[in-house]
């Protein structure tokens, strides 16, 4: 079997990079000797690929080539058609003005599909999350208009949308009768249990299964469904719905919707975290064993970690992980306040297309946001996490705005109390942290060794807001020694470097008696 040869260079980086790729930074280079590559079965690792982008494997040309033409072409005609064959002077404002609206999305989502940048995600398409941030762009567009018109314009202008919005709704309250036992009556004697258990336990299951695999953290998870109690206790004296029972909130809540959902999730997450050995090339049967579970496949991700937030190691892991967990509850909190102001019915579409999008959003700008506070190379926000920042403060802005006009009763004394101690507690452990972190000692500065260099392991050096990291490197290139395991590389080029020093000795040696 014939085999590639590659030379394999090693910079001051401490990184191991093929001769192929460009080089950042004035550093000097050292041969380390020859790899080896298998052709028919290239194995590439899960966070490699996903690290790479390599779509190209996972899709066939015709769903990875941007078919820019073809899309304008297509587009241009539907919109010829739906402008010129649907034209109608008996058609009321109303249907006109939705008609419009919704052509307008469809050519902002398909120029957000073809042209908006690519995020840390390929799966199930690259086109998926980009037509995402589409939505996200043209949905905080919306929420900017909302925010600049009074209460009661707003509350019109969903009119726009579905007649049936604009209308006053009644709220309904959930903790009238808290008595578990009720022998009087005739239909059930847990009647009050039975009227609690409907459909929004599932949404719940599904919802922290969701979150789950968002923060891909059990204990956040846990203190989220705790915290999230304390929001409803705190804001029940505005919104009518977070009034419940105390079986209702700890049993059924937190004990029952939300753990179940958590231990959902984390099964997910420790399924997802599995290896996966991905080997391309050609095969004499498939990789799949059907067409179902190769589509099926397209859905789940290249690569999958847990995230270890580490919340009380540092002062800026604390506050990184205290910001993460507050975006997660003004999200979750501007759901309920949205409804209340705006009047929108617990059940329609436009509440159900929030959450998928705002939930579908967060699984990426999450995990990008994650990166940026763990990887000293990530300097700014990417675009998903600035997006997902700018579309709960404006929802947050508008709560507040319109809570003003609409709210007049005072929080409760012990709301306040509460909240005195909750901020108290937090101040201490920045004060902690902050002392914690000065009584550090510094880390040493780590010198090169080209005779014994740690190949799989890249040291990055940052500027003085940010400790020295280390990240681990997956070569793309491997032995034939190491083809079959995963994170090892064969360290043969060290080998190579000593039997070269023996040849240079010896060479010498020859030179010298030559000479005399």
């Amino acid at each position: 079997m014939n085999k590639k040869i590659t030379p394999i260079y090693l910079d001051h980086h401490l990184r191991v990079r093929s001769h192929s790729q460009t080089y950042v930074g004035k550093y000097s280079r050292c041969n380390i000797g020859i790899q080896t590559i298998i052709p028919p079965r290239h194995y590439i690792a899960p966070a490699v690929a996903a690290s790479h982008r390599l779509a190209f494997l996972d899709f066939p040309k015709l769903f990875y080539m941007p078919h820019t033409v073809t899309f304008l072409v297509i587009t241009l005609c539907i919109f010829t058609y739906s402008a010129l064959g649907q034209t109608s002077e008996d058609a009321p404002f109303v249907y006109s003005f939705q008609r419009a609206s919704v052509l307008a999305i469809a050519a902002f989502l398909l120029y957000s599909g073809v042209y908006f940048p690519d995020g840390a995600l390929n799966r199930p398409h690259p086109v998926f999350w980009r037509v995402l941030q589409g939505a996200a762009c043209f949905y905080c567009a919306f929420l900017t208009f909302i925010l600049m018109i009074d209460l009661d314009t707003a509350r019109q202008v969903l009119k726009y949308i579905d007649l049936r919005l604009g209308v006053p709704l009644p709220e309904r309250n959930y903790a009238v009768d808290c008595r578990i036992y009720t022998p009087e009556n005739p239909e059930s004697k847990f009647a009050n249990l039975r009227d609690a258990m409907d459909l929004y336990i599932v949404c719940h299951w599904f919802g922290w299964w969701s979150k789950m695999l968002i923060f891909r953290d059990a204990y956040i998870c846990l203190f989220l469904s705790v915290t999230f109690e304390w929001l409803e206790l705190s804001f029940k004296h505005w919104i009518p719905n977070f009034a419940e029972c105390w079986w209702d909130s700890l049993i059924l809540d937190v004990l029952l919707c939300n753990i179940i959902g958590i231990i959902l999730g984390h099964l997910t997450c420790k399924y997802l975290e599995l290896g996966s050995f991905r080997w391309f090339g050609k095969h004499k049967k498939s990789y799949y064993r059907s067409e179902l579970a190769k589509i099926f496949a397209l859905f789940s991700p290249n690569e999958w970690s847990n995230y270890k937030w580490k919340m009380f190691d540092s002062l800026s892991n604390f506050l990184g992980t205290l910001w993460a967990i507050s975006m997660s509850h003004i999200i979750d909190v501007n759901h309920f306040f949205l409804k209340y102001l705006l009047w929108i019915p617990v059940n329609h579409w436009v509440l159900l297309i929030r959450i998928l999008m705002v939930g579908a959003l967060g699984i990426i700008a999450i995990k990008e946001y994650y990166m940026f506070l763990r990887d000293c190379n990530y300097r700014r926000f990417s675009s998903s996490t600035w997006l997902y920042h700018f579309l709960l403060l404006i929802e947050m802005l508008i709560n507040l705005k319109f809570s003003v006009q609409t709210f007049d009763e005072p929080f409760p004394a012990h709301i306040k109390i509460g909240w005195t101690i909750i901020g108290v507690v937090v101040a201490t452990i920045v004060v902690v942290l902050f002392i914690k972190d000065l009584m550090k000692p510094a880390k040493k500065t780590l010198e090169f060794d080209p005779y014994n260099p740690p190949i799989d392991i890249e040291y990055v050096k940052c500027n003085n807001t940010c400790s020295s990291h280390t990240a681990y490197n997956i070569c793309l290139l491997y032995t034939s020694d190491a083809a079959d395991e995963r994170s090892s590389v064969d360290l043969g080029g060290r080998r190579i470097i000593k039997k070269k020093k023996k040849k240079q000795k010896k060479n010498k040696k020859c030179k010298k008696k030559q000479q005399q």
